[in-house]
C-alpha cells in the first residue's frame, strides 16, 4: 500500500479565523486529497477543489459561498489530472471516503463516476435536501454531487468493524478495505456526519481529519477558531470534544500523525513521514 498526498486547488482566508488570534492577513488554505493505491484499487480520501467549483459558486445564492471562500483551481491542479500525470485513470479509483460534503472536498467527486462512495448517508441526505440560507449557512452546493451518489453511497456503519484499541479515546473506526490498514470513524462537529480516515502505514499512524481541526495546533495547544466559526459548525461541543480526543491519542501515542485537511506545514511534515 503507498500513499501520496496531493493539494487540488486551494482558496484563502483571514489566518485568526483559523487559529483565534493569528491575525487579519490572509493565508492559504489548500485542498488534501489523500491517494492510497492499494491492491484492491486506488483509495482517495475527498476530492479538492475542480474548475467546476469556481461555475457552482458564481450563481445564484452561492454566490456568497464562492466571495468568501474564493477558489483557486486550474484544471491541472484537480485531482483526476494530478492522477492522470501519475499514470492513474479515472476508472482505477475504486473508493472515495468523503470527510463531509463541502465544496472543496466534494468538488472533483464528478470526476470518478465508478467508484463507490463512503460517506454517512444522513449527511448525503440533507446536502441533497437543503434549501435557502440554511443550505448556504451548512457550506453545501448541491450541484457539485453526482445524480447517482445515493445508489454509489456506502454508509460507514455498513463496513465491517475494525481493531480500533489502539485508537482510543477515538471510537466507531470502520475497516474500508478489510485487512485492517484503512479505517474510517467518526469524528463529530464540524459537519454533519463529519468522518476521518486512519491510515496505518510503516513507521506511522495517519490520521486524516478533514476540518475536524483546521489546524495543527487546535489539537496540540487549543487554540480554537475565532468564535464566527460557531456560525458554521454544526455541534460546537461536539468540535471541542473531537479536538479533546485527538490530542489524547496523539499524547498517548507519539507514532500517530494528526493531519488537518487546510494546514499547509502538516501536509509538507506529512509527506516527509511518509518518505521515510
Amino acid at each position: 500500500m503507498r500513499t501520496h498526498l496531493l493539494t487540488a486547488g486551494w482558496t484563502t482566508h483571514p489566518a485568526g479565523v483559523a487559529r483565534r488570534g493569528a491575525g487579519r492577513a490572509p493565508v492559504r488554505f489548500p485542498a488534501l486529497v489523500a491517494v492510497v493505491e492499494h491492491a484492491d484499487g486506488v483509495l482517495l480520501f475527498d476530492t479538492g477543489y475542480a474548475p467546476r467549483v469556481r461555475a457552482a459558486v458564481s450563481r445564484g445564492l452561492d454566490r456568497v459561498y464562492g466571495a468568501l471562500l474564493p477558489v483557486h483551481v486550474t484544471p491541472e491542479e484537480s485531482v483526476a489530472a494530478q492522477l492522470a500525470a501519475r499514470g492513474v485513470a479515472a476508472d482505477d479509483v475504486t473508493t472515495v471516503v468523503l470527510s463531509h460534503l463541502h465544496a472543496d472536498h466534494v468538488g472533483g467527486l464528478r470526476d470518478f463516476p465508478g467508484a463507490r462512495v463512503v460517506a454517512d448517508r444522513g449527511a448525503v441526505a440533507l446536502a441533497r435536501s437543503a434549501r435557502g440560507v440554511g443550505r448556504l449557512r451548512r457550506g453545501l452546493v448541491p450541484a457539485l454531487l453526482p445524480a447517482d451518489l445515493p445508489d454509489r453511497v456506502v454508509d460507514p456503519g455498513d463496513l465491517p468493524p475494525a481493531d480500533q484499541a489502539d485508537l482510543a479515546p477515538l471510537a466507531g473506526a470502520r475497516d474500508v478495505l478489510g485487512d485492517g490498514r484503512v479505517l474510517v470513524l467518526p469524528l463529530p462537529g464540524h459537519s454533519a456526519g463529519h468522518l476521518g480516515l486512519v491510515l496505518r502505514t510503516p513507521g506511522v499512524d495517519l490520521v486524516l481529519v478533514g476540518d475536524a481541526a483546521w489546524h495543527t495546533r487546535a489539537v496540540s495547544h487549543g487554540e480554537l477558531p475565532h468564535p464566527v466559526a460557531r456560525a458554521v459548525t454544526a455541534d460546537w461541543a461536539r468540535y471541542r470534544g473531537t479536538l479533546a480526543a485527538l490530542d489524547a491519542l496523539a499524547r498517548r501515542r507519539p507514532d500517530v500523525l494528526v493531519l488537518p485537511s487546510h494546514d499547509e506545514d502538516a501536509i509538507v511534515a506529512a509527506r516527509a513521514a511518509l518518505a521515510g
